[in-house]
């Protein structure tokens, strides 16, 4: 019998973990291969690959963002070759997706599958049906949630570092468990239903994280829902990394209300700020709703605790959700008015996801949720939410990824703010939003500039040019087009003159490689000279007040 373990990635630089966990956990006689896709890839050609294998069985690891191409890609299969037997596993399958079998599966995996997946087809072999605990088929309904022991895990060769991967190591994400479940219960997501935490030995994650430091790989993304749920633990987890991974990026998701004083030093005063990444999830700062989706938040010592991460310079992505229950548009805006003024490096504004299994899910009449029938179940109205408001609060989500959280207009936005163009930020990312969903596709990076500038009073559209000028430039390291045309050929000279008595450059550097455009720096509108270099690498930057008596290099 040949096997095939298989799945679509969202990206190439992706890599799927579960996968490999079955992989390694396979009995030596079984001949079995494991291939990834994208989701971007032509399924009709996934599909000639896959059949051109003429594997016996196929298991498939399913989640949110690949789901519906998964069905498409089994319809495909299955009209070319009906008798290949097909097993679906993953967070997508393991709660009420039973009328997948009416879609051309044959099993579901519900639950951890390591263990699972094998006795399956150990069982399909031999040909003697029988029920398999965390398997669920059309003779033997079992929707029981399977769990595998850790320390069956670290029995087997690590996933981590196998042959296969060996030539990737370096392009592509290494995604790391040292836990599995989560010891919170909050209602919208999944791993509430695993409320059993499960920590890997200390050796054992020494161990990997040894070979981490001797591996070629450049990111890591911890799967552990909450990396400090035990925090002396954590401490000695993040020290060996600090120490010893030194070529290594590493990601992980922190509750940071109940982050530990000495996690909370290590983070500020001890770990090198280029190499650790923190996720952390607010969702809301709205008491009720917090109660509601069974969430115990100590908003005090959040800030706290946030402030103390931002001052030190650690890298922060912070999430919210809308759609939540009793949160209405004005208590959003004011929860993602309270979260900007953290002032962290990525706000995620997310909408609600309805996934199947969760508590929110089974309370979604109660609660009036409404979502897109198709993965990934996007909640689209509530009691508190009307569909309209849903859509503003969408686009706000669109613009502040494209234009605060990519850095692109990061400068411009924070000093409309200060400046009291706009009162409220959640306002400021509506109306901008709102344009962006007029924009034709494909639409280019200027375009956005332009319609920044339409969101802003009539009377600041010279001081808000400079602004984004500044932003503009810093994207570039060769000259791009112009925003607009400010500067006259006499300014220019005239900036180019005062730069050369100054002794800043060369004649022949500035007018070979220099360009003059308009320019904003410390509430003051003036000039901006670029400096483009010969290799390429970014440019030398200058502001120059309008009277030509001033000169600031930029960083």
């Amino acid at each position: 019998m040949k096997i095939l373990l298989t799945t679509l990635n969202a990206k190439y630089i992706h890599k799927n973990l579960a996968l490999r966990w079955i992989y390694q956990a396979r009995p030596a006689h079984y001949d079995v291969c494991l291939k990834e896709y994208t989701i971007r890839d032509d399924l009709m050609r996934v599909a000639d690959d896959i059949l051109q294998m003429d594997i016996d069985v196929m298991a498939f690891s399913t989640y949110i963002w690949n789901i519906e191409q998964m069905k498409e890609l089994v319809y495909l299969l299955k009209k070319r070759k009906p008798d290949l037997h097909i097993i679906a596993g993953g967070p997508e399958v393991s709660f009420s997706s039973t009328e997948l079998l009416d879609q051309g599966i044959d099993a579901l995996s519900i639950g951890e599958g390591e263990q699972s997946i094998w006795e399956y087809i150990e069982m399909l072999v031999c040909g003697v049906p029988c029920e398999i605990e965390g398997i669920y088929t059309r003779s033997f309904p079992n929707l029981t949630y399977r769990k595998v022991h850790v320390s069956f895990l670290e029995s087997l060769p690590d996933p981590y570092f196998m042959e296969m991967d060996a030539d990737s190591m370096e392009h592509r994400y290494l995604y790391l468990e040292t836990s599995r479940g989560c010891p919170y219960g909050c209602s919208y997501c999944l791993s509430s239903v695993d409320s059993c935490l499960r920590m890997f030995s200390d050796e054992y994650v020494f161990s990997v994280l040894d070979q981490l430091s001797r591996s070629q790989v450049r990111q890591v993304k911890l799967l552990d829902r909450t990396f400090n749920a035990d925090p002396k633990r954590a401490l000695k987890i993040a020290r060996y990394m600090n120490a010893h991974c030194v070529r290594q990026i590493f990601q992980f998701e922190i509750v940071a209300e109940t982050l530990s004083d000495d996690l909370l030093h290590f983070f500020c005063k001890e770990a090198d700020k280029k190499r650790f990444r923190l996720e952390i999830g607010v969702q809301s700062f709205h008491t009720q709703t917090l109660h509601a989706v069974r969430r115990i938040q100590n908003n005090t010592r959040l800030r706290e605790v946030i402030f103390a991460l931002r001052n030190a310079g650690v890298t922060m992505h912070v999430d919210l959700i809308a759609g939540l229950p009793y949160e209405g548009y004005e208590r959003f805006r004011m929860s993602f008015d309270t979260l900007f003024a953290y002032h962290v490096k990525e706000i995620q504004l997310g909408i609600l996801k309805l996934l199947k299994g969760t508590e929110l899910w089974k309370r979604r009449e109660e609660y009036g949720l409404r979502e897109e029938k198709r993965a990934p179940y996007a909640v689209y109205k509530t009691k508190w939410l009307c569909e309209e408001e849903m859509q503003r609060i969408e686009g706000a989500a669109a613009a502040c990824e494209k234009l605060y959280n990519s850095g692109r207009f990061r400068r411009s936005i924070e000093e409309v703010l200060r400046r009291g163009w706009f009162s409220s930020p959640f306002d400021l990312f509506v109306a901008l939003g709102e344009r962006m969903r007029r924009l034709p596709h494909p639409y280019s990076a200027a375009q956005l500039y332009y319609l920044f500038l339409e969101v802003l009073p009539v009377d600041v559209k010279y001081t808000a040019k400079c602004m984004l000028t500044m932003d503009y430039y810093t994207r570039y390291r060769q000259r791009p087009q112009r925003l607009w045309k400010e500067v006259s050929m006499e300014e220019r000279k005239a900036v180019f003159q005062f730069m050369i008595e100054q002794g800043r450059e060369e004649s022949g550097i500035l007018y070979h490689y220099g360009v003059v455009d308009i320019g904003y720096f410390e509430g003051e509108c003036g000039y901006q000279v670029i400096v483009f270099q010969n290799d390429k690498t970014m440019p030398k930057r200058y502001f120059i007040d309008a009277a030509c008596a001033k000169i600031k290099e930029l960083e």
